[in-house]
């Protein structure tokens, strides 16, 4: 049974990130850490947190993200501005869930433009956070968890914001995302048991607009394409490819061409194919 979150706030686990260098130069909202999460609400730790409709709203852009960790709460804030760089009044719809498989929270929004691409948190629930452009249109911000983790969704206007509320949970994952400094594989995990038609998914921060997958088992390329990048200009950028693979044991790689003839760039899985 979740208990509501309440503890003295942990100055030294306080933060706030701003881009250092934006694609527009809006006016940033600042941000104050908040501490301790609010009474009432329930936590969630499967499938859909939230599902939030906020039409119409002035926010367009990711401004500014702040987290405040104690040993039981942990508070991550997310402000929006408009596309004239002021602070937004109204936050955009957003719909927050766990994916199916990856130890990753998603936070799929109504928002087009983003000053923030990723960032390292390392606090006991969350490692690090991506902002993703989606290949659907909209943005979502990807927490890869720490540890289990519950959560639970607040939003307020005027000033435009979003709070999510983490407490530890008990859902343990048997891999983390393969990730490289220009490719994250979400989907499947390292090590995972899939069927003959896999959906590789994940995100890229690369010189061109798609990516390379190439399937190999032993010496032998069994599947090869490129699948296209969500305009990766100022951020990462969705990709998804669709495999037909043989039974038994696949790597497949997901990545670039390094420069100058290089090799190639990215991060490799290992799959056990039915």
């Amino acid at each position: 049974m979740p208990a509501a979150c309440v503890a003295p706030r942990d100055d030294a686990a306080s933060t706030t990130t701003e881009s250092t260098s934006p694609t527009t130069t809006p006016t940033i909202a600042t941000v104050p850490p908040t501490t301790g999460c609010a009474e009432n609400g329930e936590f969630v730790e499967r499938g859909e947190v939230a599902d939030i409709d906020q039409s119409p709203s002035d926010a367009t852009t990711i401004g500014a993200i702040s987290w405040d960790a104690t040993e039981v709460c942990e508070v991550f804030t997310f402000a929006f501005v408009t596309s004239e760089g002021a602070p937004a009044t109204t936050p955009p719809g957003a719909r927050v869930a766990y994916p199916e498989g990856p130890p990753i929270l998603r936070i799929a929004l109504d928002a087009d433009q983003t000053v923030i691409a990723d960032q390292l948190v390392e606090t006991a629930l969350v490692d690090k956070l991506y902002v993703v452009r989606a290949l659907e249109g909209g943005m979502f911000i990807d927490l890869h968890l720490a540890s289990p983790a519950q959560a639970r969704v607040v939003v307020s206007s005027s000033p435009a914001r979003l709070t999510l509320h983490l407490q530890p949970g008990i859902v343990e994952h048997p891999a983390d995302p393969a990730t490289s400094d220009t490719v994250v594989v979400a989907s499947p995990l390292d090590g995972a048991e899939a069927e003959a038609a896999v959906e590789v998914n994940g995100y890229a921060r690369v010189d061109e607009a798609e990516v390379l997958v190439i399937a190999t088992a032993g010496d032998e390329v069994v599947a090869k394409t490129a699948a296209a990048v969500a305009e990766p200009l100022d951020t990462w950028g969705e990709f998804r490819a669709t495999l037909e693979l043989p039974a038994g044991d696949v790597s497949v790689f997901v990545g670039e061409e390094g420069p100058a003839g290089g090799g190639l760039e990215g991060v490799t899985i290992r799959l056990s194919i039915r």
